[in-house]
């Protein structure tokens, strides 16, 4: 659609933006598959990784995704029954749990991240032919957006 933005009305951008979400969701999806996660297992689970052996605050991850504290707990209780995580209390304070990704974990995290990667990049740019500088065009908004009110 090469319209000038004036002229798309609201409801017109409104479902682009979901069927490109639908879109990118399904991509994800059939990727993450194989590895049997979600796409908000693979988010925790991104999280956990980028923190670290120090590991990162339930209610921390809980801001960060923007959801609840039941809904977090309940994730963080299914990867740590698959032994991706594991929980433990903060040494200065028993009450803050920690999530930890577990060591042998490490390298499936990686090899996901470039595989999904690998995957977007072939159904993104080479069938859709979206360039590279598109999608960091995109994804910049996505952050400009995603940091409003918060």
């Amino acid at each position: 659609m090469k319209k000038d933005i004036s002229q798309i009305t609201t409801y017109q951008s409104g479902v682009m933006q979901s069927t490109a979400h639908r879109i990118l969701t399904r991509i994800k999806t059939e990727y993450l598959s194989q590895y049997n996660l979600t796409a908000m297992q693979w988010f925790v689970i991104g999280y956990v990784y980028d923190a670290g052996e120090k590991g990162i605050r339930l209610n921390d991850l809980m801001k960060i995704l923007d959801t609840t504290m039941p809904f977090i707990t309940t994730i963080i209780n299914l990867l740590e029954s698959k032994g991706i995580i594991h929980k433990v209390s903060d040494t200065s304070d028993s009450r803050i749990k920690l999530a930890i990704l577990n060591q042998n974990y490490r390298g499936t995290v990686e090899e996901i991240e470039e595989g999904l990667r690998e995957e977007l990049r072939l159904r993104l740019y080479k069938e859709d032919h979206i360039t590279r500088e598109e999608l960091q065009i995109y994804i910049r908004v996505l952050g400009k957006i995603s940091q409003i009110n918060n």
